[in-house]
């Protein structure tokens, strides 16, 4: 006989704050309609901890539903990567662009569907100086433009001023040379951008890494190199389709390890969360996430 389902609802209440009460109602009823027992847990900020110690306390529970956005997913998956609960995502944030390398299901409803029906996949994690990622770290002007999104703070979510950041700094960005090493070959480059990533899509919606896998036991490189300011413009529509594949000033690479030497001239993000300057060690961790997609 199958365990019974006791499922957490962990629900960032600043993502989507004009939407989340009527969504998190809305779930709530397809979980009492199904006769799974659910109960409910608001992160805060600097909260660390405490959603693991939530789960200790409680050994029924048999499942996560994550609402929120790809911050809210990283949070989780830090926090309970001991555990090795399965988890749904029932998306509430702006990015929310893990779920587009995960499952691809975007429609609220049918990712309900899919928490209460959906069977377990095993995907890959990727690991940053201790910090595990779903999607990826991006290097450069991508960096730069998490960074100022964090320090003005208020606006930090609207997509419209995301986009428009995104546009002021790519102007006005100068490439830094990065030495790093990818399982154990050295590089030297200078660099707009360097992503490494185990999923495709960043900043709501630009596809860095078109050609990349949840689950093939790799990390995928994006490097943009040096790119005349102007052309930055005519190129940076293709990074919304992947199609930046196909200009000269793009590479793309495999890797299990990668290793990144410090350097006081770039910053980075991690799943959208800005991290700080290099160095950086980075790796894959195989099946390391449960994740429920399409049954």
């Amino acid at each position: 006989m199958a365990k019974k389902r006791n499922i957490l609802i962990v629900i960032n209440p600043a993502a989507g704050k004009s939407s989340f009460e009527k969504r998190l109602h809305y779930l709530e009823k397809k979980l009492h309609d199904a006769h799974i027992d659910f109960e409910q847990f608001f992160t805060e900020h600097n909260d660390k901890g405490k959603l693991l110690n939530i789960i200790n306390e409680n050994p029924s529970i048999s499942d996560v539903v994550v609402m929120g956005g790809d911050g809210t997913l990283n949070y989780v998956v830090n926090e309970l990567i001991s555990k090795n609960l399965p988890l749904s995502i029932v998306s509430n944030g702006t990015g929310n662009d893990s779920v587009k390398s995960l499952h691809g299901v975007l429609n609220f409803e049918k990712q309900v569907e899919i928490a209460i029906h959906g069977k377990i996949s095993k995907f890959d994690l990727g690991l940053c100086n201790g910090r595990y990622f779903i999607n990826g770290v991006g290097i450069g002007f991508d960096g730069e433009v998490v960074k100022e999104m964090v320090e003005r703070g208020s606006k930090k979510g609207s997509h419209l001023d995301y986009l428009l950041t995104v546009l002021r700094i790519v102007a006005g960005f100068k490439e830094k040379k990065l030495n790093f090493s990818m399982d154990k070959k050295p590089f030297e480059k200078k660099i707009l951008l360097m992503t490494i990533s185990n999923g495709t899509t960043f900043g709501g919606g630009f596809i860095i890494n078109p050609f990349a896998k949840t689950n093939d036991g790799l990390l995928d490189v994006c490097i943009l190199n040096e790119v005349y300011p102007l052309m930055r413009f005519w190129h940076l529509p293709k990074l919304k389709t992947g199609a930046h594949y196909k200009i000269k000033e793009s590479e793309f690479h495999v890797a299990k390890h990668i290793s990144i030497e410090e350097n006081d001239q770039l910053v980075a993000h991690l799943d959208g969360e800005y991290i700080g300057h290099p160095p950086f060690e980075l790796s894959i961790h195989e099946n390391s996430l449960q994740i429920r997609t399409p049954a």
